[in-house]
C-alpha cells in the first residue's frame, strides 16, 4: 500500500489468525519486515504466505507469550533477522474458560492473566530493550471495550484488558523521552475466530448493541494499528482508542 514503514522490524503476537493476521499483513504491505509470533504453526504459515505472496517479508517464530524464555528468544530472533525492533503489536489474547467471579475456576483466571497481561508485559520487556538500543519505536497493545466498561461476563478477560491499559499509560510516560510511543486500542465486536467461539447469541446481542449495526472486519482494526505504528502518529502516545462502532459512545 505504502512505504511508510519501509524496512522497520515489526513484531506481531497472536499473528496466526484474526486481528493479528490482518495487522501483520497490513504492516508488511506498508513496508515493515514482520516477525510473526503465535503457538499455532499452521496459522502462522498461512499468515506468512499471505505476506510473501503480496511481496512482503515475514518470518515465523513459535512463541508462548506467557513464557519469558519463549518471548526472549522470539524477540532475539526478530532482531537477528530484521534488525532492532521498531514496531510491536501486542495482540495475543484468550478468553478461554472465563466466566463469572463467583463460579470462575482459579486455573482459568490464572491462564487468562498469563496470556493477556503477562504476555504483553514480556513482549514489551524484550522489545523495549531492542528499541532502546536502536533509538526508539512504537508499542500498540490490544485491549478491549471490556477494559473500559463493566461487562456482565468474562470477568478475567475484562480484568486483563483493564490492566494493559494501565501498563500502556505507564510505558508512554516512562519511555517518551527515549523515543518510544505506546498506545492501546479497544476493539468492540470484531469478526474473529475467538469471537465466533462465544456463540450466535453473543454475536446477535453485541451486534444489536453496536450503533453501526455490525461487527468490524479485522482489516478495519489493522488500519488503525498501521497508522499508530507510523510517523503520521508521531504525536500520539498514551492514547486509549476505542474502535467499536460507537458501542462506548452510548
Amino acid at each position: 500500500m505504502t512505504n511508510r514503514l519501509a524496512g522497520r522490524c515489526a513484531v506481531v503476537s497472536g499473528a496466526a489468525a484474526g486481528i493479528g493476521r490482518a495487522a501483520a499483513v497490513r504492516l508488511a504491505a506498508d513496508g515493515a519486515r514482520v516477525c510473526l509470533l503465535d503457538r499455532e504453526l499452521a496459522g502462522l504459515n498461512e499468515t506468512q504466505a499471505a505476506i510473501q505472496n503480496a511481496g512482503g517479508e515475514a518470518c515465523v517464530v513459535l512463541c508462548d507469550v506467557s513464557s519469558e524464555e519463549s518471548v526472549r528468544m522470539a524477540v532475539k530472533s526478530a532482531e537477528d533477522q530484521f534488525g532492532h525492533v521498531r514496531i510491536v503489536f501486542n495482540n495475543a489474547g484468550t478468553e478461554y474458560g472465563d466466566g463469572l467471579t463467583d463460579t470462575l475456576d482459579l486455573a482459568a483466571w490464572e491462564h487468562i492473566q498469563s496470556v493477556n497481561t503477562r504476555g504483553p508485559f514480556l513482549v514489551a520487556k524484550y522489545a523495549l530493550q531492542s528499541m532502546l538500543r536502536g533509538g526508539g519505536g512504537v508499542i500498540t497493545t490490544t485491549s478491549s471495550i471490556a477494559g473500559l466498561i463493566g461487562t456482565p461476563g468474562l470477568h478475567a478477560y475484562s480484568t486483563s484488558k483493564g490492566a494493559v491499559i494501565a501498563l500502556t499509560r505507564a510505558w508512554a510516560v516512562t519511555y517518551a523521552k527515549q523515543g518510544v510511543r505506546a498506545n492501546a486500542i479497544c476493539p468492540g465486536l470484531v469478526m474473529t475466530p475467538m469471537v465466533m467461539r462465544l456463540g450466535q447469541a453473543f454475536l446477535d446481542a453485541a451486534t444489536a448493541m453496536t450503533p453501526l449495526g455490525r461487527g468490524a472486519d479485522p482489516a478495519e482494526i489493522a488500519h488503525l494499528v498501521a497508522f499508530l505504528s507510523s510517523d503520521e502518529a508521531a504525536f500520539i502516545t498514551g492514547a486509549i482508542i476505542p474502535i467499536d462502532g460507537g458501542y462506548t459512545a452510548q
